[in-house]
């Protein structure tokens, strides 16, 4: 599975969860509360050594906006225009191909 963080979000997780070890352990906060912000800070933490977030797959977010992805979608735009050409150039050529089954079904009939 591929990456949908991009560098600079897991430098926020990464901070955010340093921010909240230290709250935690300086014992600012303490008791059932104190133990949710640690695990939240641990799932900071390994989603940011992960790569990936599971919250942004359910909801569809990538910020990892490399080039890769850049060139993966010109890619497949070129791949659609040449079809759409290579289509419209073989009806110009051969009009009579879309009547084909017509025809076909007219003789059987």
């Amino acid at each position: 599975m591929r990456s949908n963080m991009s560098f600079v979000d897991k430098i926020i997780r990464m901070l955010v969860a340093i921010v909240i070890s230290i709250i935690v352990f300086t014992k600012l906060i303490v008791g059932p509360v104190a133990i949710g912000f640690f695990i939240f800070a641990y799932i900071l933490v390994l989603t940011c050594f992960r790569g990936r977030c599971p919250f942004y797959r359910l909801f569809g977010i990538n910020t990892n906006r490399n080039l890769n992805d850049k060139a993966r979608m010109y890619e497949y735009k070129r791949n659609q225009t040449l079809l759409k050409n290579y289509l419209r150039n073989y009806q110009e050529r051969y009009p009579d191909m879309g009547n084909i089954d017509k025809q076909y079904t007219r003789s059987r009939a």
